[in-house]
């Protein structure tokens, strides 16, 4: 699987998984996680599609960061425009574009911007809707308030206590179908990871104001007016839950009970074989 680093015009280098050869599939991934996430998922897609899985702005594992401008704001046009050079710079046009958790925040308005490139969407458990359970974390968490930064920080520097131990126990309760590996993979890349836990915190910041969500029920429309799409959804997410969002999100609904939010992780053939399915519907429209 072969792993290349991509320097883009905004100053934004990153990392990106790039494996396999035909119809492009655009995997982005969520928090706090890296394209790391979508391996099963390529591994079962990359003897029939090209895969394209970037690290996140601000995102990675730990000894390969995606090293940003000082300028970069996690604003929509920021995400949006990243997207865009990432296209640009790996030469694709047309792409199958699966989103997980925030890959959705940054997904949802690149693909109504540019309805004309889709193949297709496949959303899991994707969290775009301020009314989710994890809206209440992250504007906790993102709060600009002095006092709330300071508790912020404080609380990112005590996850990473002990090499993540403590991280592991509380993500593992959390989410206990995901391996000791995993647990572990999310400790090194995430727990003990200065840059990623910052990054999350000025993310945060943004995307909880209040206007930041502003239009993504009529992207969402539009999206499934223009192109095939699916929602594979975990049914045991304690972050994402909302049957009402997946309704929206989707023409068709491939439900998952009993699996948790790391749909990538735990049910990686499931993902991989709508995949297929909306890649091989594709209506292809006419550019602008």
């Amino acid at each position: 699987m072969t792993q290349r680093s991509v320097s883009l015009p905004s100053g934004v280098r990153t990392s990106v998984i790039d494996a396999g050869r035909g119809p492009a599939v655009l995997l982005l991934h969520g928090n706090p996680d890296n394209a790391d996430e979508w391996q099963g998922v390529i591994e079962a897609l990359a003897a029939e599609h090209r895969c394209v899985a970037p690290d996140l702005p601000g995102y990675g594992a730990r000894d390969r960061i995606c090293a940003l401008p000082g300028s970069f704001d996690y604003s929509v046009g920021a995400q949006v425009r990243f997207v865009d050079e990432l296209l640009a710079a790996l030469e694709l046009d047309a792409v199958t574009l699966v989103v997980h958790d925030i890959g959705g925040i940054m997904g949802v308005p690149w693909a109504a911007a540019n309805l004309g490139r889709l193949r297709g969407v496949v959303y899991t458990n994707t969290v775009a809707f301020p009314d989710f359970p994890w809206f209440r974390l992250a504007r906790q968490w993102g709060s600009a308030r002095p006092l709330d930064r300071l508790r912020s920080r404080l609380m990112m520097a005590a996850v990473g206590l002990g090499g993540g131990a403590a991280f592991r126990r509380a993500f593992g309760r959390q989410n206990p179908q995901l391996s000791p590996a995993a647990l572990a993979r999310f400790a090194r890349d995430f727990a003990v990871n200065r840059v990623a836990k910052a990054t999350t915190l000025r993310q945060f910041r943004v995307i909880t104001q209040p206007r930041f969500f502003a239009g993504y029920d009529e992207m969402l429309r539009a999206i499934a007016a223009a192109t095939p799409t699916c929602a594979v959804w975990g049914e045991g997410d304690p972050y994402v839950p909302d049957a009402r969002a997946v309704e929206l999100l989707a023409a068709t609904t491939v439900r998952l009970p009993g699996v948790g939010h790391w749909v990538p992780l735990l049910a990686a053939d499931a993902v991989a074989a709508q995949v297929r399915l909306v890649s091989a519907s594709a209506r292809p429209q006419p550019r602008a």
